[in-house]
């Protein structure tokens, strides 16, 4: 059923009345309403097709959204919810009013219609700042907390989208929104871990906001994450802790964990998709960049593991993890124990590669650290 045929079913099941029962609807609706209603039936009976998004329709839907009425706000959350399935796009402070407004509703099947048409339109660049600058962080943050898990899920689905816009993340940080976004990292369901993660991992890629996150506790449970069934929550912890590591302060962070990351990522690398192996590769090639990492890796195994992935066919996964053998080759020790994991007549393959200069600048790097 499409928004206008949800709407309408609903619309007249508010407006439509016999004689013998118009005085028990009479007290539900006041006459803003009723002509919102009416407006609206008749607006689908002519054309199904029509936008909430502004004229005529978007004065009725925002009438009942701001109706007492529960199954009023219930069917303007439903329109804006399901028609942003497919209109998705920027869209008027006046459109967005009345979603916010649905957002704050006493009824948590409003709320959940509200911030799941949010999350839709939170999709689009423009809308992503209007929401923002609309106040509407702070009505996310109080689903975030939420025991509602499709609150929960809807919420930070939408905070996920508007952490895209680098001119969010800040506000997003100061919104409170940081610690919520920590802890339902560690929710039960599969969907509120998935999405809390993507939103940990867009807010990794500024420098301050990353050592907020540490200081919020994300660093253990992004760390826990990496026993995550679904893919996608896997990848995007691995991906998030190695912007962590670029900076030092986040590599001591994250050598408070270190025994069970550096095993846990050299598990992952041998066992899952190209696309998580190229991701852990280039996770501890970050982590290299300190002394302490470089040793923990090649004694944890880490040569072993890397070895097949210099053979892979895939020249990314490549690319990967030869820029981490580079880190690895800085520290002194090392250098034995990469000649004798059987890794140099493999580097010297790569040297002659010059359609891949990235990878043919790694090799000659490593081969002259192991000099």
């Amino acid at each position: 059923m499409g928004a206008g045929a949800s709407v309408l079913s609903c619309c007249r099941g508010e407006f439509e009345e016999s004689d013998n029962t118009g005085s028990e609807y009479q007290p539900l609706l006041g006459d803003r309403e009723r002509q919102a209603v009416a407006a609206l039936v008749k607006l689908f009976e002519n054309d199904t097709r029509i936008s909430f998004y502004d004229g005529e329709p978007l004065r009725a839907l925002t009438v009942l959204a701001r109706s007492d009425v529960h199954h009023l706000q219930l069917s303007a959350a439903t329109a804006f919810s399901e028609i942003s399935e497919y209109d998705v796009r920027a869209v008027p402070q006046e459109a967005l009013a009345p979603v916010l407004y649905l957002l704050q509703s006493a009824y948590a099947d409003v709320q959940q219609g509200a911030a799941s048409a949010l999350g839709n339109l939170a999709s689009v660049s423009a809308n992503k700042r209007l929401i923002v600058e609309m106040g509407g962080l702070e009505l996310l943050v109080r689903q975030m907390l939420s025991p509602n898990t499709e609150a929960q899920i809807n919420s930070v689905g939408c905070i996920t989208n508007l952490a895209a816009d680098e001119e969010n993340k800040l506000a997003i940080a100061r919104s409170g929104a940081l610690i919520p976004l920590v802890r339902l990292g560690r929710s039960r369901d599969l969907r509120v871990q998935r999405n809390a993660t993507g939103a940990l991992l867009n807010m990794t890629h500024q420098a301050e906001l990353r050592e907020k996150l540490v200081a919020a506790g994300a660093v253990a449970v992004l760390v826990d994450l990496l026993h995550a069934k679904d893919e996608d929550t896997l990848y995007y912890a691995i991906t998030a802790l190695s912007n962590i590591a670029v900076d030092s302060d986040g590599r001591d962070a994250l050598w408070s964990a270190q025994a069970k990351l550096v095993t846990e990522l050299l598990q992952i690398m041998q066992v899952h998709k190209i696309k998580v192996q190229a991701q852990v590769a280039l996770t501890l090639r970050n982590l290299a960049s300190d002394a302490r990492f470089q040793r923990a890796i090649v004694q944890s195994n880490g040569l072993d593991a890397l070895l097949p992935l210099l053979q892979s066919s895939y020249t990314a996964l490549v690319v990967a993890a030869a820029a981490c053998l580079r880190n690895l080759s800085i520290h002194a020790d090392n250098e034995d124990p990469i000649i004798c994991a059987g890794l140099l007549p493999e580097l010297m393959d790569l040297v002659p590669q010059a359609d891949q200069p990235e990878l043919q600048c790694h090799a000659i790097a490593t081969i002259r650290n192991l000099a």
